[in-house]
């Protein structure tokens, strides 16, 4: 094999006390499309310049798990017909295996849809709920859908999903049922968790931006390297919310499509890897290396 020929990370995320080690592979090809038939003598890694055995390659699956939390306030119901389109959208451009949940958040955060991957179920819910008068509570639907995260999370000590949020709001005012500590608190867990959240806001007058909305939404989709789109007019949502879609699809296929690489280190070597490098030599590859298999 030639240098040329080489596409080449150095690993210094990864760390290992065992004689046998494992680390998760992402790897797509030129036009993005995920490698999954990787053999073991296409992927080496080295300590200190002396190549390892790589003993196992298997696939790697986390899943992208998505809810999508509607306001469905006072200021929904002009932009009902372009939610309904753009949520519909957004559904059909996810592979079929994605879970989805629906939540609406006027009067208080409900569960339309209980995760499920029938696209029926899914698109009845999304045709099938109405505006409330009541206030939308936004800051509560971010909360808990974080500690649902963490109530999971410490049940299974496990991250074998790739949890993501869309968030559709308009500035209708945010009726809140939770102190400053829990929010940052959810936040946190957010970030910890690599969560994905993505939020559109639409108003028809001006300062879109000032309200509690967009400043609890905006530093949380910094956090969570997801995004945040402020929308003049509803109608953009048709177009937007299946451009998300198709987003968290490429999101689903890169993590869903992931190989555990076990390798039996050097005799006597112990202790953190030692100036370790990952490469594979098929051309033309690009990916990344993790522990966790998360972004």
């Amino acid at each position: 094999m030639t240098a040329g020929a080489l596409t080449v990370w150095a690993a210094a995320g990864v760390a290992a006390q065992a004689q046998e080690i494992q680390f998760i592979l992402s790897v797509t090809d030129a036009q993005g499309v995920p490698v999954t038939d990787l053999a073991r003598d296409e992927i080496v890694i080295s300590e200190n310049g002396i190549e390892e055995q790589t003993v196992r390659v298997q696939p790697y699956h986390v899943p992208v798990k998505l809810t999508l939390a509607v306001d469905n306030g006072p200021r929904s119901r002009e932009a009902l017909s372009h939610y309904r389109s753009g949520l519909a959208g957004l559904v059909e451009a996810l592979p079929p295996e994605v879970e989805v949940t629906l939540i609406t958040i006027a009067p208080q955060p409900m569960m339309v849809v209980r995760p499920t991957t029938d696209r029926q179920q899914i698109l009845r819910g999304v045709n099938g709920f109405a505006p409330q008068e009541n206030s939308p509570r936004f800051t509560d639907a971010l909360v808990e859908f974080s500690q649902r995260l963490e109530k999971e999370f410490q049940a299974s000590k496990r991250h074998d999903f790739l949890p993501v949020l869309v968030m559709v709001s308009t500035t209708a005012s945010d009726a809140i049922g939770y102190q400053a500590p829990e929010i940052s608190r959810a936040l946190v867990f957010l970030q910890q968790r690599k969560a994905r959240v993505y939020i559109t806001m639409t108003s028809r007058g001006g300062g879109i931006n000032d309200n509690r909305q967009a400043i609890i939404g905006l530093p949380t989709t910094e956090l969570t390297r997801g995004r945040y789109e402020a929308l003049a007019a509803p109608s953009r949502l048709a177009t937007l919310l299946p451009e998300f879609g198709r987003e968290i699809a490429a999101l689903h296929r890169k993590h869903d499509n992931q190989v555990l690489v076990t390798v039996k280190r050097q005799e006597g070597l112990t202790g953190p890897l030692q100036h370790p490098r990952i490469e594979v030599t098929r051309p033309d590859l690009t990916g990344q290396v993790s522990f966790d298999g998360l972004p």
